[in-house]
């Protein structure tokens, strides 16, 4: 077959210049596609990369608790009583160990320096700086600032007789409280309560609170859980609802931690003094967890002055705590109490004491690792038993108790042993912290063995750490991962511990 003619009467009806035309088109075609393929594997590649880069590139932290949840969950809590398992479904990974917790929100008075205010408030001109978006250091008169962070834990140093353990499993316990005879370390050695105190020595629990938070400090980022309805301390409601809360959880005060009588920039001053109304108008008691190194104490002058308004305003209040018939206020950290040339912290207080109570009208409970504060102290306490490496809290809190009950026979003075109970710890959210850990609730196993090691020790008074620290994870507040387990729990405790003192 002859194909010369085809080919010439296609020429004919195309022409060359047409023939060309159609060659670059189809070149165009084909490189229109392979760009097409090319940036699709370069698309799929990249996304690969940016969800490994999601999960690889989070700065690290030292964490030794479990391991964290999944960030695409929610948490749905749906306890069902104290000795029941939660349902607990996790929420929320943090994404960084680092955030900008804001407890405070100060505004700039005339003559103040970013410098002058990251001093007081133990942080950095860089801190502040970030945490409100600056980008230079000039201040204006009624600017207002969030500062970050706050004053570290005090971690009491673990005595030889406090044996350490291995961390414990994470095993769910379904157990119900049961009271333990005590063991024969425990001595209890009775103390003789003044004539007409009211009450007289009844068995006390208290819990510490924080009434420092803002709307803006619940974040995924900044918790290591969330209160089930969010607040900002100063909403009376709040506390008129943690009063409630308090109440139905068989705890007897909440102890405020407190800066000062200065009103402006400290709301726990205001708080305080709301939360003393709400306690008189619902039969409840407050006092006062005494904060020893303030941001606006500058000396010793200041701390007397501080406590001098304590005990003649806010410790004459009818729902002021007292026990057997005197005012009871905690101290937190004694001994770093401003001191002067050549003289002791202990010596300080002393002089602090001998200035604003004398004659010890009020009962000052210490906390700290040194038994020797009781020589102005009436009783001691530890803030936290929770420590890393953790420590048998059962030999901790006897031990302790030992302590107390053996200098107030070497004195001859009775002094009040109060023992702390937890829930569990975590501190792993707290913006330039050291030495960080979480330790495990175990779904209220770890706080079920603080409160028996607790009533093991022969206690005077129970106090609880914390009834809403959120910063650093020891809250019995109701939570979205364990509702209102916590409270139920302590209702228990509470009970029991009473019970056996009667």
């Amino acid at each position: 077959m002859r194909l010369a003619p085809y080919f010439q009467t296609l020429r004919a009806m195309v022409g060359r210049p047409r023939v060309i035309s159609l060659a670059g088109l189809i070149a165009l075609f084909l490189a229109c596609t392979y760009v097409y393929i090319l940036l699709s594997l370069v698309w799929a590649d990249t996304s690969d990369r940016l969800v490994s880069w999601t999960v690889t590139l989070t700065p690290s932290a030292e964490v030794q608790a479990t391991p964290t949840p999944s960030p695409t969950a929610t948490r749905i809590a749906t306890p069902s009583g104290p000795t029941a398992t939660p349902t607990v479904t996790p929420t929320y990974t943090p994404i960084s160990y680092t955030p900008t917790p804001a407890f405070l929100v100060y505004v700039v008075e005339a003559g103040e320096t970013l410098s002058g205010i990251a001093r007081r408030y133990n942080t950095t001109v860089g801190a502040i700086m970030e945490l409100n978006s600056l980008s230079a250091d000039l201040l204006s008169i009624g600017q207002e600032l969030h500062i970050p962070g706050r004053r570290p834990a005090a971690t009491p140093t673990p005595t030889s007789t406090a044996t350490t353990t291995p961390p414990v499993s994470s095993s769910t316990p379904t157990e119900t409280p049961t009271l333990i005879s005590l063991p024969p370390t425990a001595t209890r050695q009775p103390t003789t309560p003044p004539l007409g105190a009211s009450p007289s020595g009844e068995p006390l629990v208290a819990a510490f609170y924080y009434a420092w938070f803002g709307l803006d400090q619940w974040a995924p980022d900044k918790v290591p859980d969330m209160p089930a309805v969010p607040y900002a301390s100063r909403d009376r409601n709040t506390i008129i609802r943690h009063v409630e809360q308090a109440q139905r959880a068989n705890i007897d005060a909440l102890a405020v931690a407190w800066y000062g009588p200065k009103v402006r920039n400290n709301q726990t001053e205001t708080n305080l003094r709301t939360m003393l109304e709400v306690a008189g108008d619902r039969g409840f008691r407050a006092t006062v967890y005494f904060e020893t190194r303030s941001p606006f104490f500058n000396g010793q002058a200041d701390v007397a002055g501080a406590l001098r308004h304590l005990i003649d305003n806010h410790g004459a209040h009818p729902a002021f705590l007292r026990y057997r018939g005197k005012p009871l206020i905690f101290f937190w950290a004694v001994r770093d109490v401003f001191t002067t040339q050549g003289q002791s912290a202990i010596d300080a207080w002393a002089s602090i004491r001998q200035q604003v109570d004398p004659d010890h009208k009020t009962l000052w409970i210490a906390d700290g690792a040194d038994i020797d504060f009781l020589r102005v102290f009436d009783g001691h306490h530890l803030y936290n038993i929770t420590w890393n490496p953790p420590a048998n809290v059962h030999s901790t809190l006897t031990t302790w108790g030992n302590k107390v009950r053996d200098y107030s026979a070497r004195h001859g003075t009775p002094k009040l042993w109060v023992a702390t109970v937890m829930p569990g710890y975590n501190d792993l959210y707290i913006q330039g912290r050291s030495n960080r850990f979480a330790h495990d609730r175990r779904n209220g196993a770890y706080y079920r063995e603080t409160w028996q090691a607790a009533m093991d020790s022969a206690p005077d008074v129970v106090v609880i750490t914390s009834f809403n620290e959120w910063l650093e994870g020891t809250q019995i507040e109701p939570s979205v991962s364990y509702g209102e387990l916590y409270l139920k729990l302590t209702s228990e405790f509470s009970a029991a511990f009473k019970a056996s003192r009667r």
